[in-house]
């Protein structure tokens, strides 16, 4: 007899700590090499990377799955937004909370 049962991906203990590295390090990288691009491109990234892992967690939350549409609105180049250095840490300090949020209240299954 085999089992059919669906199986999810184990994540590491601390995978939620890769998106607020990933979005500080890229507004970090962008400060030093003087170019904006890299830190939205670091905070669009880390993004995704929190969407996937919400979406390997046993219980969904929404917020987190729908932070990569967040990061394309305010970070497009059309937007009436600023996305200079401030919105850029206001973002990664979203990404962080919403990455600890995740973490604390839907891991259980």
């Amino acid at each position: 007899m085999t089992d059919n049962s669906i199986s999810t991906q184990q994540l590491p203990k601390y995978a939620w700590v890769s998106a607020p590295i990933i979005a500080f390090a890229g507004i970090a990288l962008g400060m030093i090499i003087d170019m904006n691009t890299i830190g939205i491109g670091g905070c669009i990234i880390s993004s995704f990377i929190l969407c996937g892992i919400a979406l390997l967690k046993p219980k969904r939350d929404l917020v987190s799955l729908l932070v990569p549409l967040f990061a394309i609105i305010i970070f497009n180049p059309w937007s009436e937004f600023s996305t200079g250095l401030t919105m850029q840490i206001l973002f990664a300090a979203t990404v962080t909370i919403i990455a600890i949020r995740l973490e604390k209240r839907y891991s259980q299954k």
